[in-house]
């Protein structure tokens, strides 16, 4: 994971570990204090119950937004609710594993002590979260080298209103700005800027960073303490997004290499059979009602339906779901994008859509290796073709490994047009390089948090509002903008091997 991204989930890694401590050492004390004579024998009969608490409890928090950025917004009264709720949520599996094992259970007192004693200290942490997340606002200046610089200067004052202070703009000497920001002045004197001003990070765009005059003064500015970074890298450790416009061929080469090999190789493929097996173990009944539902109201079509997607490199291979449409759905031969909502599925169709029911049997797809469990959904090759016409860099979500759910599924909703494919395409980006077992692990947790809310709402999603369909405006797009048309879609002009052969020619989005 790059330095960009790393500081975000670090800290959320950070306060997830932190949450596990606070509860299991409350325990500890809350035993200690009940049964002062025998505690140390008590606390080792007990201790994988409290793990298990404190891990469900920190988890169900993560599932609730408490450590998101986000959660700056939200009123305390409802942060206060929802802590007590997830530690309600925590005593369940705890109670389940003292049921089973009735040497290790805990006493009515010792929970109650215990119980309390964590949800203060639980609070008091949050309270502190909270208040640092609404008052720390990080003081930053932008080097501007042209008038689109000026631009991308406004959009980062509407973008990080909420994070960060922009000062004001840094100029080239050969440069007079018109920008309505503060002038700070040039860049002969940056050093000076920086101290007089207090700021603590200097943002730039990729020209500045490639200029080798500019190498020493960042330099410079590293060694004091000053962050210095492009934008590009700010919206990763912001929004965990990748905005399009701001891609460079030099981002992309650079991407390629931030995976590492033995988590793509070894870990994930080791990750996504185990989780996948248990899966397929808890979701059997989910599944079962499923197929019911299915043959009950559509009995004239097959249960399970099978279609083909493009999976890594464009290798075509057939996904398997729950028939959640008519059978006539697209009998006038053209592909047709599914959306929300849609007038097409069999009775009770969408609610298995909505609440994922359909996407059980992809578990199949796991286990037999043309899938993982997180990654970029699949997409049928017809669409495939006319989005990498559409959208630049589509294919490069293409060389990683396709996934039941994945960070644009989480984050953003159904999509049903080009638009919304070029948008889920800047989390895709994001994923492709930053992917480890922590964010697939962080990814599942915020899938069944969008399951148990029934999908992604257009209002909520959590990073939804900063749009990055041009260059000059980040705004939410209109609703459904140019639809992909429902009449017939032209096939691929190249041949499969051609696809899986061939990387996407890089081109710059500043052209």
């Amino acid at each position: 994971m790059n330095n960009s991204a790393s500081k975000y989930w670090v800290g959320v890694v950070r306060h997830f570990l932190l949450d596990v401590l606070i509860f299991s050492i409350a325990f500890g004390f809350g035993i200690a204090l009940r049964l002062p004579e025998i505690w140390d024998h008590a606390l080792v009969e007990c201790w994988s119950g409290i793990i298990l608490g404190a891990l469900v409890f920190a988890s169900a928090a993560y599932v609730c937004g408490l450590y998101s950025l986000h959660s700056a917004n939200q009123q305390f009264f409802n942060r206060f609710l929802l802590i007590g709720f997830c530690l309600l949520f925590a005593l369940g599996p705890m109670l389940g594993v003292f049921y089973l094992n009735f040497s290790a259970r805990i006493g009515r007192g010792v929970m109650l002590i215990s119980t309390s004693l964590s949800y203060l200290v639980l609070l008091l942490h949050h309270v502190w979260l909270h208040r640092r997340f609404r008052n720390y606002r990080e003081r930053v200046a932008l080097i501007v080298t042209s008038a689109e610089d000026e631009a991308e200067a406004l959009l980062l004052q509407d973008f990080g209103r909420h994070y960060l202070d922009l000062i004001g703009v840094v100029h080239y000497e050969n440069y007079r700005p018109a920008t309505t920001l503060p002038v700070l002045g040039s860049v002969g004197a940056l050093t000076e800027i920086t101290q007089r001003h207090k700021l603590e990070r200097i943002l730039c765009t990729n020209q500045s960073i490639l200029d080798p005059k500019m190498c020493q003064r960042f330099c410079q500015l590293r060694y004091s303490g000053v962050s210095v970074m492009p934008i590009i890298g700010l919206f990763e450790e912001m929004c965990q997004c990748i905005p399009l416009p701001l891609i460079t061929p030099e981002w992309l080469l650079t991407a390629s290499g931030s995976p590492r090999m033995i988590y793509l190789k070894k870990l994930k493929r080791a990750f996504d059979v185990a989780t996948a097996t248990i899966g397929l173990c808890c979701l059997w009944p989910f599944l079962l009602a499923g197929m019911v539902w299915v043959k009950i109201f559509s009995p004239s079509g097959p249960i399970f339906y099978r279609q083909i997607r493009s999976g890594r490199f464009g290798k075509p291979f057939h996904v398997i779901k729950l028939r959640t449409m008519r059978v006539d759905a697209e009998s006038a031969g053209a592909p047709v994008w599914a959306s929300a909502g849609d007038a097409r599925a069999i009775p009770g169709g969408n609610f298995l859509r909505q609440y994922r029911i359909d996407e059980i049997p992809q578990l199949w797809n796991v286990l037999r290796g043309e899938m993982s469990l997180v990654g970029p959904r699949p997409e049928r090759p017809e669409f495939v073709a006319l989005l990498a016409k559409e959208i630049p860099y589509f294919q490069e979500r293409m060389l990683v490994q396709p996934g039941i759910t994945g960070w644009a599924q989480v984050n953003y909703p159904y999509g049903a047009s080009v638009a919304d494919a070029r948008r889920k395409l800047e989390f895709d980006l994001y994923y492709a390089k930053n992917m480890s077992v922590f964010l697939d692990i962080f990814i599942l947790l915020d899938t069944v948090r969008i399951i148990l809310r029934g999908g992604v709402k257009p209002a909520a999603g959590r990073r939804e509002h900063y749009h990055t369909s041009d260059t000059k405006i980040f705004a939410a797009p209109p609703e459904n903008p140019n639809p992909l048309p429902k009449e017939r879609i032209p096939e691929p002009t190249g041949s499969q091997s051609d696809l899986q052969a061939s990387r996407p020619a890089l081109e710059s989005a500043r052209s």
